[in-house]
C-alpha cells in the first residue's frame, strides 16, 4: 500500500480523533485557523492515555471553559449536533459516500451510509463535549456501538473501542508534537497557514501509521485497499462533511460554530499552557513565555498587561516582558496574557531590584518535580515509598499555596466609607484550574496521595482599605468551581483580618461576607483588657442570612500590640447582651486565631481567672488550669473555687475537649436517651458525638453524669486530635503499651487511643501502670486538656 493511498483514507480518522482528544477540531477550518500552527499539537504523553487520564484532562478543560464564562455556546453546539437524525440529514456524508467502492454501497445487508453518519455524528459530538458524563453518554451510545460493530464486520477486523480511538489519537498528537519540534523548517515551507497545517497532518499521520500495535491501523489498511480516492479528494470530503454537520446543526445561528470553537480553544490553552520566566537586569526585568507541550505560543497571538502597581509596566517592544521602574526598588502587580481578547494566563508577580546580583536560573516547576518523583515512588517500597509520597505531597502543597491567593484589591469600590469587593469569576476559575492541574500531577505521580492532601484554602486578598465596613461578593459560578476543585474553603482577607468559610456552607450558592470593625471601648467590653478591635461578621448564602455553621469558620484577628499582656491568657470573647463569653484560640506573630460555629461581635481580650483552692496542685497543674480557664475550656464549680481534687464526669470532659479544640457545632444532633436538649452539656455531647469523638456507654445511653475513666479520656483525646490534626495511632504507639504492667486490662476497643495518648505524653502512666479504669481529678483533666490544646502533631 502506498503512503499516498494510506494518507487519503486516514485523514478523516486522524483529524477527528485528534480533534476529539484535544476537545478541538483539527483541520485548516478549525483551531488552526483560530490560533496558528502551535495549537494543532495538543498535549501528548509518552504512552496512550487511560480513560481516567482522558477524563482528568477533560476536567481541566471544562474547568477552564467555565472560567471563561462561554460554556453555553459549546453545550448548545454539542446538543445541536447530537439532535441530527439520519433520516433527515443522511446526505451530510454524501461527500465521503461518493468515494467508497460499489461493493460497499450495494451491500444490501448493511446500511453502511448510516454507519458512517452515526460514527461521524458521535465523534463530532465528542469534539464539543467537556464533561465526563457527556463523554460517558457517547461512550455508551447504542448507535455508535452498533456502527463500530458493523464496521468490524465489514472490514473483517476486531471491534474498535473508545480506548482504541484514544490510543490512535494520542499517537497522532505525539507525532504532531514531535514533528513541530524536529521538522519545523520543512513544515513551514508551504508558507500559507492551510498548507502548513496540511504538511503537519501528513507528517504526523506518516509517523503514526508506522505503529502496527494500533488497532485503528488495521481498519485503515482495509479502506486503503478498497478506494481509489486521492489524498486531496478525501481531505475535501472530510472538510465538507464536518462543515455540513455543524451547519445543519445551527441553521438559525451562523456564529455559534465560531463562538463554540473559539471558547473551547481558549479553554484548552487556559487549562494546558505552562509558563516559563527568566529574570534579568538585576531583578528589574522578567520575561514570560507560554507554551503548550513545550512549544511556545507565538508572542504575536498574545496581549500582555499588568495592573496594581504603576512601577511595573509591560515592555512595548517585547511581548511578555515586564520592567520595574528605575525609581523603584520593588513592586508587585498582576500580570495577564490574553488570547483573542480572553484571559489565558494570570499571575501575581514581584520584581525586586538586586544591584550586583547574579542571575539564578528559574527553579524547576512542581510538574517537573512530581514527574521526577513518579518513577521513584513506583519503584520504592515500605518506609522509603511513604517518605517519597510525603515529599510529593509537600511539593504539591507548596506550589498550591504559592498560587492560591487572588489579589482582589482592583475589584474594590468604596462608597460613603463602605467597601464592596465583587470578586472576579475569571480569576477564581484560573486559580482553581491551576490547583486542579497540580492535584492531577500529584495523582499521576502518587495515586491516592491526592486524597490525603491537607485542606486547601483559596484566599481573596483585598489588602489594606480605608474602610471599616467591607463586603465580599462571590457569585454562584465561582463557588461551584471552588467546590468542584475539591477546595475546602475560601478565605476573605482585608486590613490584616481573615476568615475562612468552608465552601460546604454555601451549597453552590452565591455568598456575601461582611466584616465591620470598631474600637474596643469600655462601653462595649467593660473592664476586660482588649487587645484588638471589636469585629462583627455576617454571612449571606444565596439570599439568606446564615448565623450558625455545621463546619466552624476560622477567624484571624490582628493584634497590634501585646505590651503588658500575658499572651497565653488571650482569648476570643463573644459579646452577648453586654457580657463576654470566652471561646479560646491562639496568639502567634501578631494575629489571634480561633474557629467559631456562629457569627456575632467578637474581640480578643486578656482573661485572667483566679482560683483560691489550687495551691496544692499549683506546681504541676497551676499554669495549665490558669490557661485553660482563660480560654473558657474549664470553669470553677463555685465562685473562685476550682475543686482540683474533684472527679470529672463524662459530660464535663466532653465540654472541655470541644471548647479547647474548636469542635463546637451548633447544628450537631445526638441521639442519647439520657441527654436532653435543655441540658447544659447537650450541645457539647452532640458536637463530640457527631465528630465521632465519643460513644455511649450503651447503644442508647451516654451516662453524662458518670465519672470518666483514664482510658476513656485517652481515647477521646486521641480521636479529637485525629479530627483536628489528622493524626492517629501507629505501630510505635502500640508498642509503647508494652511498658505498662496492666496493658492487658485495657479494653481492646480502647487500645489504639490509649496507646496514642500515652506515647505522645497526653495521658501518662504512673509507676509502670496506666490504670485504665481509674478516674482522673479535675486538675489532672486540666493538664490533659492543656496538652491536647498545645499538641503540635
Amino acid at each position: 500500500m502506498t503512503f499516498k493511498k494510506k494518507l487519503a483514507v486516514t485523514t478523516l480518522a486522524a483529524s477527528l480523533v485528534t480533534g476529539s482528544l484535544a476537545g478541538l477540531p483539527l483541520s485548516s477550518k478549525g483551531l488552526a485557523e483560530q490560533l496558528g500552527l502551535v495549537n494543532v499539537a495538543s498535549a501528548a504523553t509518552a504512552t496512550p492515555p487511560t480513560y481516567a487520564e482522558f477524563m482528568a484532562r477533560l476536567d481541566r478543560i471544562h474547568t477552564a471553559l467555565i472560567a471563561g464564562g462561554e460554556a453555553q455556546s459549546v453545550r448548545d453546539l454539542r446538543d445541536a449536533i447530537a439532535s441530527l437524525d439520519y433520516s433527515t440529514h443522511g446526505s451530510l456524508v454524501d461527500p465521503l459516500w461518493a468515494l467508497l467502492p460499489s461493493e460497499i454501497k450495494d451491500n444490501a445487508d448493511v446500511n453502511f451510509k448510516q454507519v458512517l453518519f452515526d460514527v461521524f455524528q458521535s465523534v463530532g459530538t465528542v469534539m464539543y463535549s467537556t464533561r465526563n458524563e457527556e463523554i460517558d453518554a457517547i461512550r455508551a451510545d447504542a448507535d455508535l456501538q452498533a456502527a463500530l460493530v458493523e464496521l468490524a464486520s465489514i472490514t473483517g477486523t476486531s471491534k474498535l473501542t473508545v480506548n482504541d480511538l484514544l490510543a490512535f489519537g494520542n499517537a497522532v498528537e505525539l507525532a504532531a508534537v514531535h514533528q513541530v519540534k524536529t521538522n519545523l523548517p520543512d513544515l513551514l515551507a508551504g508558507g500559507d497557514k492551510a498548507t502548513i497545517i496540511s504538511n503537519l497532518i501528513e507528517a504526523a499521520i506518516t509517523e503514526a501509521l508506522s505503529d502496527e500495535s494500533l488497532k485503528v491501523n488495521a481498519i485503515i489498511g482495509w479502506f486503503a485497499d478498497h478506494t481509489t480516492a486521492t489524498e486531496e479528494e478525501v481531505a475535501d470530503a472530510v472538510t465538507a462533511t464536518l462543515e455540513g454537520l455543524r451547519a445543519a446543526a445551527t441553521p438559525a445561528d451562523k456564529e455559534l460554530v465560531a463562538k463554540a470553537t473559539t471558547a473551547l480553544a481558549i479553554a484548552f490553552v487556559r487549562a494546558e499552557a505552562t509558563n516559563a520566566v527568566v529574570e534579568s537586569n538585576n531583578g528589574r526585568t522578567k520575561s514570560f513565555k507560554l507554551s503548550l507541550e513545550g512549544i511556545e505560543i507565538p508572542s504575536a497571538l498574545l496581549t500582555w498587561s499588568v495592573t496594581g502597581d504603576a512601577n511595573i509596566t509591560v515592555d512595548p517592544d517585547n511581548a511578555g516582558v515586564i520592567n520595574l521602574a528605575s525609581s523603584a526598588t520593588s513592586g508587585t502587580a498582576t500580570l495577564q496574557a490574553k488570547l483573542l481578547n480572553r484571559v489565558v494566563f494570570q499571575q501575581v508577580v514581584t520584581l525586586n531590584y538586586n544591584p550586583g546580583g547574579i542571575f539564578v536560573p528559574p527553579a524547576p516547576t512542581v510538574f517537573d518535580a512530581l514527574r521526577d518523583l513518579k518513577s521513584k515512588i513506583a519503584n520504592a517500597t515500605g518506609a522509603e515509598k511513604d517518605k517519597l509520597i510525603q515529599e510529593a505531597i509537600a511539593k504539591a502543597m507548596e506550589a498550591i499555596n504559592a498560587i492560591s491567593t487572588i489579589d482582589v484589591s482592583k475589584d474594590v469600590v468604596i462608597v460613603d466609607g463602605k467597601a464592596k469587593v465583587n470578586v472576579s469569576g475569571a480569576a477564581v476559575g484560573k486559580v482553581i484550574a491551576d490547583i486542579t492541574a497540580i492535584i492531577n500531577a500529584l495523582k499521576d505521580a502518587a495515586p491516592g496521595a491526592e486524597k490525603i492532601l491537607p485542606k486547601i484554602v483559596v484566599t481573596l486578598q483585598a489588602g489594606k482599605l480605608d474602610s471599616k465596613d467591607i463586603t465580599f461578593n462571590v457569585d454562584a459560578d465561582s463557588i461551584k468551581k471552588v467546590t468542584a476543585g475539591g477546595i475546602f474553603g475560601v478565605k476573605f482577607g482585608v486590613n490584616g483580618f481573615g476568615a475562612v468559610i468552608p465552601v460546604g456552607q454555601a451549597k453552590d450558592n452565591k455568598i456575601s461576607f461582611n466584616v465591620k470593625n470598631a474600637a474596643a471601648t469600655k462601653e462595649v467590653i467593660g473592664s476586660a483588657k482588649g487587645v484588638s478591635d471589636v469585629f462583627d461578621f455576617s454571612l449571606v448564602v444565596g439570599d439568606e442570612a446564615v448565623h450558625q455553621f455545621s463546619q466552624p469558620v476560622q477567624v484571624e484577628i490582628p493584634v497590634p500590640s501585646t505590651t503588658g499582656v500575658d499572651t497565653d491568657l488571650l482569648t476570643l470573647a463573644k459579646i452577648v447582651n453586654g457580657k463576654l463569653q470566652f471561646f479560646g484560640g491562639k496568639f502567634a506573630k501578631g494575629f489571634f486565631t480561633e474557629s467559631r460555629d456562629s457569627f456575632s461581635s467578637y474581640v480578643v481580650v486578656e482573661n485572667k481567672v483566679a482560683f483560691s483552692d489550687i495551691t496544692k496542685v499549683k506546681a504541676w497543674a497551676g499554669r495549665q488550669i490558669e490557661v485553660m480557664a482563660a480560654k473558657g475550656a474549664i470553669q470553677g464549680r463555685a465562685a473562685g473555687k476550682f475543686v482540683p481534687s474533684g472527679e470529672v464526669t463524662r459530660a464535663e470532659f466532653a465540654k472541655m475537649l470541644v471548647q479547647a479544640l474548636d469542635l463546637d457545632n451548633a447544628l450537631a444532633k445526638e441521639g442519647f436517651s439520657d441527654v436532653n436538649a435543655t441540658d447544659w452539656f447537650a450541645p457539647y455531647v452532640a458536637a463530640a458525638s457527631e465528630a465521632g469523638i465519643i460513644k455511649g456507654r450503651t447503644a442508647t445511653s451516654f451516662a453524662p453524669k458518670a465519672t470518666i475513666t483514664r482510658a476513656e479520656m485517652a481515647v477521646m483525646v486521641a480521636r479529637a486530635l485525629e479530627v483536628t490534626k489528622g493524626v492517629k495511632a501507629g505501630a510505635e504507639d502500640l508498642k509503647a503499651l508494652e511498658a505498662f504492667k496492666d496493658a492487658s486490662s485495657i479494653n481492646a476497643s480502647l487500645k489504639d487511643g490509649v496507646a496514642f495518648a500515652a506515647n505522645n505524653g497526653l495521658v501518662v502512666g504512673d509507676k509502670g501502670k496506666f490504670s485504665p479504669n481509674a478516674t482522673a481529678t479535675r486538675a489532672q483533666a486540666a493538664v490533659i486538656i492543656y496538652r491536647a490544646f498545645n499538641f503540635k502533631g
